[in-house]
Formats: C-alpha cells, sequence, structure tokens
C-alpha cells in the first residue's frame, strides 16, 4: 500500500494532493485542518489514513486531542514519535481501543543510520509502548546503511522501515518486498515531506519493472 503524504495547507489544497488515490498520510501539522475538518474528511470517501502530527505546530495537548480523536473518527493508523515519551504512547494506545485503528510508534534519526544492534533496541522499545507497527526513518550515508535498515525484517514483524536521502531510495522500494505492509510516496500534485521521498508514480514505476 502507498501512503501518499499530504502536507499542502488548507483541506482543499490537500485533497488535491490525494487526487485518487486511495491511502494517504495526513500530517495535521501541515494541513492544519480545524478539528471538524479532519473529521470529515476521516469519515467521508472510500480512503485509508495514517494521522500524525509532528511537534511543533500546535502545543503537546492540541496535538494528542487530534490525534486521540483521529482514532476514534475512522484513522485506520495513527503514528506517535518514540521521542514523545511512554506516558503519550500509553494515552494514544488507549484511544485505539474499542477501535479498529492500530498505534504506529515512530523513529526518525535525520543524521545517519544507527547500528543494527541500535535500531532492534528502539524496535523493542516502540513494542514495549504499544506499538502495533514500528516505523523506522533514517538517512542512509552509505549503501551499507540501506542493507542495515532492509535487515531488520529478518528479526521483525510489523515493521516499516527505510532509509531518507537520495541513497536511501532503494530502500523504499525493497521495503515493499521484504515485509513492510505499506510506505510513503509523496503525490504527483505538490511536494513530499522526506528527503528522498518518491512520487506515487514512479513508486508504482518500479513494482511495474520489479513485479
Amino acid at each position: 500500500m502507498l501512503y501518499v503524504c499530504l502536507s499542502a495547507e488548507g483541506v482543499d489544497n490537500a485533497l488535491r494532493q490525494l487526487g485518487d488515490e486511495k491511502c494517504a498520510e495526513l500530517r495535521i501539522d501541515l494541513v492544519r485542518p480545524s478539528m471538524d475538518e479532519m473529521k470529515k474528511m476521516l469519515s467521508e470517501g472510500n480512503v485509508s489514513y495514517i494521522v500524525t502530527c509532528r511537534p511543533g505546530a500546535f502545543d503537546e495537548e492540541t496535538s494528542l486531542q487530534y490525534l486521540a480523536a483521529a482514532a476514534k473518527c475512522g484513522a485506520d493508523y495513527i503514528d506517535v514519535e518514540i521521542e514523545r515519551g511512554a506516558a503519550v504512547a500509553a494515552r494514544l494506545k488507549d484511544a485505539c481501543a474499542g477501535t479498529t485503528c492500530k498505534l504506529i510508534v515512530s523513529y526518525h534519526n535525520f543524521e545517519c543510520t544507527p547500528s543494527r544492534e541500535e535500531l532492534l533496541e528502539v524496535i523493542k522499545e516502540c513494542k514495549s509502548r504499544g506499538a502495533d507497527i514500528v516505523k523506522l526513518a533514517c538517512k542512509v550515508m552509505t549503501p551499507a546503511d540501506n542493507a542495515v535498515l532492509l535487515s531488520l525484517y529478518c528479526d521483525c514483524d510489523n515493521l516499516v522501515a527505510f532509509g531518507m536521502g537520495a541513497l536511501g531510495k532503494i530502500s523504499r522500494v525493497a521495503s515493499l518486498g521484504c515485509g513492510a505492509r505499506f510506505t510513503y510516496v509523496a503525490s504527483d500534485n505538490g511536494d513530499g515531506t522526506a528527503p528522498g521521498q518518491l512520487l506515487v508514480s514512479e513508486m508504482r514505476r518500479c513494482m511495474d519493472l520489479i513485479g
């Protein structure tokens, strides 16, 4: 499944980014919908949503209110960063209770790809916080970093791990063959949200060539 990252400010602009795609990551911090607008997006149409709200755009309580509401209003996944702590993850895990929404606990490293041993510890910590899915996104500095990230699939399930940056592009494609349930792509109608993110059309061409 290819989740198109919605980053354009304003719901109408974000929906233009989505186009006819049926899977989207809704970045609350970038799109900045009102609570009612978010609920309407999640309840209308046949779109699978990952909802996240990266720190900075809203105060912490408002951010968590958005994510908790998303879990109860139709999101398939909500995503919270490991850095925000165990108590925050527990609160959002509780918000998912009684719904079909799953909790993603994510780790982003924009500087490097840590060692395999370090990343295994990160995965263990994410799962201890109730993660249904663990997401790892790390800056790839050498081709070997891709091998480190992709090797994690041998020992871990319910994992979405890939590299960021130009050298990490191949891992975004390969991760789908290694066991990732989904990956993230940029809209053909707008900007991406991370370095090295492929356009949805580019990812589909890669998948067609492979498969």
